[in-house]
């Protein structure tokens, strides 16, 4: 699992948005705003999908035994 932060992400996403736009002076908080934004879409996505993901992988992970209590 990344140990990288909600802000971390967040700054990485607006440097990388600042830079394809020609790396712009005076435009650093429409960049963060963008980052914001983009990175709170992908972590209640990732969040969406570990939820609809996690009690099958969990029976996955799940060693097979003949004792159906276990």
């Amino acid at each position: 699992m990344e140990t990288e932060t909600i802000e971390q992400r967040i700054r990485a996403k607006a440097y990388a948005l600042w830079q394809e736009d020609g790396s712009m002076e005076g435009c650093a908080d429409e960049y963060w705003k963008k980052a914001r934004a983009l990175v709170e879409a992908e972590v209640a996505e990732e969040r969406r999908r570990e939820a609809a993901d996690g009690p099958a992988s969990n029976e996955e992970r799940r060693p097979a035994t003949d004792d159906p209590a276990t």
